[in-house]
């Protein structure tokens, strides 16, 4: 009877529990209903990297997967989670025990049973066999606890996965700066080169006559600005470099890059109008749901737990006075055990534990609407981010074009004697800002469109919802 109850038990819903994740953010997408989801998962649905065409930015990502520490500690959680809920899971499982004895009982009849000294003696006992214990799962009290372990062991799988996440983006991100202060140190180089020679031909017409040391000074100003700003660029490119390095693993100083143009990518066409299904392959949010699963496990094992728990347990083998004879038919023994336990009085523990577990539903509920309505705003922030940016470096190109062909023209006419050396001053602060902008423009452009992918939880080539059909738990 007991095992045909096993087969009959279900979770025990009152009124006023929370509602599913699911159920309770109706504004989200359908893609959420559903949260039977297979339990291994990919870390990174799609190298969206690839996008930018970098063999050598592919295989810096490709290093961080294999050597990055924080990602190795990740997975080893991942590991350390599942054999916990193997754990929990075994618990449902009959234990079978070898068990093998020796006793030595004096008085042989037990206490005060020999009626003088004379017949005092001792009696030696030999048993070995097995001894099997079982719990019936009556109400479902265990498969709750099963399931609220394999829940956890799926938060700590998308934990994984957001820091596969975070690093690919945080090292395409690194990546780009470094190549943009690359290429602003050869811009300001460039310059700087420039400036000092005008700085030699004004020093060479102060000693004609032609200039004043006026003139002299403030070139010699805009030269040592361009020095100590390069300075400041190039410790700014150390470090990135440095933390481009630690990313992969690597000991800081020892990396090296070939790239040195931004303008060396790809520029990836992201718009509106993606799929807001897309969401349901960001980590965090696969986390915030198989935490909410892993509560309401809690709850219904909880509330399990107030109801009989019955037990049995059994033991077969040989037991004999003598060890010779322990294997003779004689010495044949078993005994078979049941226990129905209800509990009566525990001073309001278990009752507190069923409110503090219903409490901790409708935190993780709250939690989980919180976590899908910062994905959705950072996805807006994100469209937003890519398409300001592209604005600000299209306007900032024209700029920049303008800048350089002045900057031509009027050296002519100071050849000439037309214009005067502050005139040329403040055309080549011009053109140095508007080049050095360009530069910083475009790799913003090129991390917004990161900050799109990370965003999403992944890259956006296959805008079908593919979510529900490789997750599905069958």
């Amino acid at each position: 009877m007991a095992l045909l109850l096993v087969g009959c038990s279900k979770p025990i819903i009152k009124d006023g529990d929370a509602p599913a994740g699911p159920a309770y953010v109706k504004w989200m997408p359908g893609a959420y209903a559903e949260s039977n989801e297979a339990l291994t998962l990919p870390a990174v649905p799609e190298k969206w990297w690839l996008s930018f065409g970098s063999p050598e930015l592919n295989g810096f990502v490709e290093n961080a997967f294999k050597n990055n520490y924080d990602l190795q500690a990740a997975i080893a959680r991942v590991a350390q989670s599942g054999a916990q809920a193997d754990a929990v899971r075994a618990l449902q499982s009959p234990t079978i025990d070898g068990v093998a004895g020796y006793q030595n009982q004096g008085p042989w009849n037990g206490v005060a049973t020999a009626p003088t000294t004379e017949a005092w003696r001792t009696q030696e006992v030999y048993q070995g066999g097995l001894r099997v214990n079982y719990e019936v799962d009556l109400w479902g009290k265990l498969g709750f606890n099963t399931e609220s372990a394999y829940q956890k062991s799926r938060v700590s799988q998308f934990a994984r996965d957001s820091v596969a996440l975070l690093l690919a983006a945080d090292v395409v991100s690194t990546y780009f700066s470094v190549v943009s202060l690359t290429e602003r140190l050869a811009v300001g180089t460039r310059n700087l080169n420039s400036i000092t020679k005008v700085r030699e031909g004004i020093a060479r017409r102060v000693n004609r006559g032609d200039s004043t040391v006026i003139d002299l000074a403030q070139q010699l100003i805009l030269e040592k600005n361009t020095q100590a700003n390069l300075s400041l660029l190039n410790g700014q490119r150390v470090r990135e470099l440095n933390r481009l390095a630690q990313l992969q693993g690597l000991v800081p100083g020892t990396l090296k890059i070939q790239a040195n143009s931004i303008d060396a990518f790809k520029r990836v066409d992201l718009s509106a109008g993606l799929p807001s299904e897309l969401l349901c392959r960001r980590p965090d949010i696969k986390a915030a749901e198989a935490s909410l699963l892993s509560a309401q496990a809690d709850l219904y094992a909880a509330r399990a737990s107030l109801l009989p728990a019955f037990s049995l347990s059994g033991q077969s083998g040989m037991g004999s006075y003598y060890l010779s004879s322990i294997l003779s038919p004689q010495s044949f023994f078993f005994n078979i055990t049941s226990n129905l336990l209800q509990n009566i009085f525990d001073g309001g523990r278990r009752d507190a534990d069923i409110r503090a577990t219903r409490a901790r539903n409708f935190e993780l509920l709250e939690a989980y609407a919180s976590t899908v309505q910062a994905a959705l705003r950072d996805v807006e922030d994100a469209l937003n981010g890519l398409e300001t940016t592209k604005l600000r470096h299209q306007a900032l190109a024209i700029s920049r074009d303008q800048a350089q062909q002045l900057a031509g023209n009027t050296r002519k006419l100071l050849e000439r004697g037309a214009i005067d050396f502050v005139q040329l001053l403040t055309i080549e602060q011009t053109v140095l800002a508007s080049e050095d902008a360009i530069i910083t423009a475009r790799r913003d452009q090129l991390k917004a469109a990161v900050d799109l992918y990370k965003s999403l939880g992944g890259g956006v080539a296959d805008k079908e919802d593919r979510c529900l059909k490789e997750d599905r738990r069958g």
